[in-house]
């Protein structure tokens, strides 16, 4: 059964407004002319001085990318380039994306205590829960594995479709977690014991986590003919899920990312959530995997293609008390410098 929860003790949100911010400075928004050091003192005061010591380049690729005559000060349409930059985050928009906390993953078919790494799934609800009740997300977004009794993923249904003859493994000698290739459609796919079928008791939502009023549920690998991991698109990309739609409506701008697992579904939505341009953070104390070195890898990966690696008390103080990523707001600053570009060349 599904709990619902009102979301949040914490009475307000806080943020500063860029007029406020920029007082500070003896600035105001109508200013014009900042070089790099006085851009780098907004930044000591912006950002984790964990991430000023790590990542001090960033600071300097970001002033970089908005000076674009490389005169070392900004004014006229860098200096508003860079405004609009400072509001982004300073007045964020956040979204906390849940994903797949099903029960095949937790007791059912595709429990993650009985692979590789023996995690057990149920320790993200509670960590996931105190977020729930305490951080003032501006949304949140649940994910669901949502498959047809036909669907090409479960190795109970290989005998319904043909192998290509690319594949290395055939029919006869399959076992559970290999990976074959089917002739039509042409690809690759793990084959994963049954789980998830649509209205299912292993397709619902744990029945410990909270689901928070004005939430809303996406389903996902619902085409019998292929999987898919990430919550932006089918595996082979050709199709956008709803989420892409929800948060361009909100004008979400940043999305914080836990569920299961973590070296599958979790990793495959933060980096689309990535290449599409958007701000990514995974919390790893919300996060259970498959496999401990894939783990890695993914949190490798998320971070090379310029994720944030977080957890929930840290997560928690950039909700509700205004601290801020210099990792994620890097990449805020590529996407906002791309858009510019194309509405340049438009």
């Amino acid at each position: 059964m599904e709990v619902k929860c009102n979301q949040s003790t914490v009475v307000e949100k806080k943020k500063w407004s860029i007029e406020k911010f920029l007082a500070e400075f003896d600035l105001s928004e109508k200013d014009g002319n900042l070089n790099y050091a006085n851009f780098h003192s907004i930044c000591v005061t912006l950002f984790y001085p964990n991430e000023i010591k790590q990542d001090e380049w960033r600071i300097r690729e970001i002033f970089c990318s908005f000076d674009l005559n490389k005169d070392g000060i900004l004014q006229q349409q860098e200096w508003k380039t860079f405004c609009d930059w400072l509001r982004v985050i300073l007045e964020p928009v956040d979204a906390l994306l849940i994903v797949d906390i099903q029960n095949d993953f937790i007791d059912g078919s595709l429990a993650l205590r009985t692979c590789e790494a023996k995690q057990d799934g149920i320790d993200v609800v509670e960590p996931i829960n105190y977020l729930l009740k305490n951080g003032l997300f501006d949304k949140i977004i649940y994910s669901l594995d949502w498959h047809p009794e036909n669907h090409i993923s479960f190795y109970e249904n290989l005998h319904l479709r043909e192998l290509h003859p690319d594949s290395k493994v055939t029919k006869d000698n399959a076992k559970l977690f290999d990976t074959v290739v089917f002739a039509d459609p042409y690809l690759e796919q793990i084959l994963w014991p049954k789980h998830c079928v649509m209205n299912t008791w292993g397709s619902q939502l744990h029945k410990d986590l909270l689901i928070t009023p004005n939430s809303v549920q996406v389903r996902k690998g619902q085409n019998s003919d292929m999987d898919a991991y990430s919550v932006f698109y089918n595996n082979n990309y050709k199709k956008t899920m709803e989420l892409q739609k929800i948060l361009n409506e909100l004008g979400v701008t940043r999305i914080f990312v836990c569920g299961l697992a973590y070296d599958v579904c979790v990793k495959f939505t933060c980096l689309d959530g990535l290449q599409l341009g958007h701000a990514v953070a995974v919390i790893d104390d919300c996060c259970r995997g498959v496999s401990v070195p894939n783990i890695e890898k993914t949190k490798k990966l998320i971070h090379e293609n310029g994720g944030l690696i977080t957890n929930s008390h840290d997560v928690l103080e950039m909700i509700n008390e205004g601290k801020r990523s210099l990792i994620m707001s890097h990449q805020i600053a590529k996407t906002m410098i791309c858009c510019h570009a194309a509405n340049c060349m438009n």
